[in-house]
């Protein structure tokens, strides 16, 4: 660990990225006095308001689309402010970039390089840059992010702020699509996995407020046993996030944490009654909110 606080990025491609994929980790840093700043590059409400898509494909009629989106920008800013309030960040930013500009400019590394010149972060968290091959945003994102490392730690051309080195990048749930496919099984691997246990309620509290992509309620909850449950059991602990970094790990000596050494050292009962706690399922559902078995669409499964 580092011997002072320090400051931590994350740069994500839509608003909800920042808590499904790391927000127990960022809860974890801000506890121990670090500074964290957490940017959208998008509002995401064109790819990512799910109510507008669904409004759209059911009105069977013409939408001014443009004046929806305008409409329901701030309601999806709102929705980022309260979830990282949640989690205790107070620092929240979004770039403004539309979520259909897939394609990597210029104007995008520009805009993360002064990011970088002006937070001075220690710590970048964002996507792995070939996520599902590279070929969504997410991974344009993630390789904005490598190229305006490099750009920020420059003179550049025109740039009046001082240069600034990022000690070290992280890749937040780097394998998330290697299970629906090999895509960026050649690139991406875990280096460390965060135990978020004592704080998945402050994650699934903070994806409650995710509504216009129907986030709360039972899927919040299903999401995290899904997914940080799955993560925390190859762990060995209940629920985890998982990282790739970009550069090796350098040290003074070869790390061990504590949850290593207390590991080798218990009783393997206690190790499985930690790997089988079932948290996030039984976090009170938020008001007005109907249980997911109640929902099943029997329709659907009418074979």
């Amino acid at each position: 660990m580092a011997s002072r606080p320090v400051r931590l990025l994350l740069v994500a491609a839509h608003p909800a990225d920042t808590f499904d994929q790391a927000g127990g980790t960022l809860v974890h840093h801000i506890a121990r006095g670090d500074r964290v700043t957490v940017v959208s590059v998008t509002t995401g409400v064109r790819s990512h308001d799910w109510g507008l898509i669904d409004d759209k494909d059911r009105s069977g009629q013409a939408m001014d689309v443009e004046e929806r989106v305008q409409a329901e920008r701030d309601k999806k800013l709102e929705e980022l402010r309260g979830a990282c309030a949640v989690l205790g960040i107070e620092d929240v930013r979004t770039l403004g970039f539309e979520d259909d500009e897939e394609v990597l400019t210029e104007s995008l590394i520009v805009r993360i390089a002064d990011l970088f010149r002006e937070v001075r972060p220690d710590v970048v968290i964002t996507h792995h840059p070939y996520e599902d091959w590279g070929l969504k945003l997410h991974a344009t994102v993630g390789r904005a992010v490598v190229f305006a490392f490099r750009k920020a730690a420059t003179s550049g051309r025109g740039q009046s702020q001082t240069p600034h080195r990022v000690p070290s990048i992280y890749f937040m749930n780097p394998m998330a699509y290697v299970g629906v496919s090999l895509s960026n099984a050649f690139a991406a691997h875990i280096d460390v996995c965060v135990d978020i246990s004592d704080v998945i309620d402050k994650k699934v509290r903070a994806m409650d407020r995710i509504s216009s992509q129907y986030y709360g309620g039972s899927y919040a909850r299903k999401r995290a046993e899904a997914c940080d449950g799955h993560w925390g059991h190859q762990a060995q602990v209940a629920y985890a996030e998982a990282f790739q970094r970009y550069y090796q790990w350098v040290t003074y000596t070869l790390p061990i944490s504590d949850f290593e050494l207390r590991r080798a050292e218990e009783p393997i009962e206690q190790q499985m009654k930690r790997r089988g706690t079932f948290t996030a399922a039984h976090i009170p559902l938020p008001e007005g909110s109907v249980p997911a078995h109640l929902l099943v669409d029997e329709a659907f499964y009418d074979h």
